[in-house]
């Protein structure tokens, strides 16, 4: 594959020769014990080369074609980062107790805007630690290449399907038009999000110049 083109994949990444932490299927997620049920499953698809996936998997990615079928692993480095010592802080117990959070090792938290965990809880202060839970980590991903896009309307017309497939997508060189028909109910803050994504993503991994979007609005239940 080269740069920019899209990989359409499922994958299992888990910690080298322990547990999963993410799996594409949501059959192995829920076996796993890794399922969210806020999460998407499925098939991903992939800018390559574009630094959405970890580095290493993006490098691999590079090298791979459709219908290959792979089991990869690389180091802290193109995975979470290596562990960083000084993101491990002390924290006064005053503003746990301000939002009626009664920390213990172990539990995930948010922190001045950042996900942290847990470490430790004495004397009134709890050790807090904010570098990722796999930092420092070892991974290995076994993935398959399921599709390749690499011309402008076919990874237009893929994102389209991923991400808004109640809507149609229409290339040029000097626009992309999305149509969307009266369902689903776009009031949702759901479809706000999915629209956004597909825009952004147009403009950013498709190259387009502009994205223009043409929605249907319609009464509740109405047959006109």
């Amino acid at each position: 594959m080269n740069e920019g083109d899209f990989a359409k994949i499922d994958y299992v990444g888990r910690v080298k020769g322990g547990k999963v932490f993410d799996a594409t299927s949501e059959e192995t997620a829920k076996k796993e014990g890794v399922y969210n049920e806020r999460g998407k499953y499925g098939s991903v698809l992939v800018p390559v080369g574009k630094g959405v996936v970890l580095k290493g998997l993006d490098e691999e990615l590079l090298k791979a074609n459709k219908g290959d079928e792979k089991k990869v692993s690389f180091g802290p480095d193109k995975a979470f980062g290596r562990r960083n010592p000084e993101l491990v802080k002390l924290v006064p117990m005053k503003p746990f107790k301000e939002q009626g959070i009664q920390p213990v090792p172990g539990m995930p938290i948010q922190l001045d805007g950042m996900q942290a965990r847990v470490q430790s809880v004495s004397g009134g202060r709890v050790r807090v630690d904010f570098n990722h839970e796999l930092a420092g980590k070892e991974v290995e991903y076994d993935y398959k290449v399921l599709e390749v896009y690499s011309k402008p309307e076919e990874k237009a017309a893929a994102l389209g399907k991923d991400l808004l497939p109640e809507a149609s997508v229409e290339y040029s060189e000097k626009q992309i038009k999305v149509k969307v028909p009266g369902e689903p109910n776009k009031a949702t803050a759901d479809y706000v999000v999915r629209k956004n994504q597909l825009i952004a993503q147009l403009l950013e991994f498709v190259g387009a110049r502009k994205v223009v979007v043409e929605e249907e609005w319609a009464k509740p239940n109405s047959t006109h």
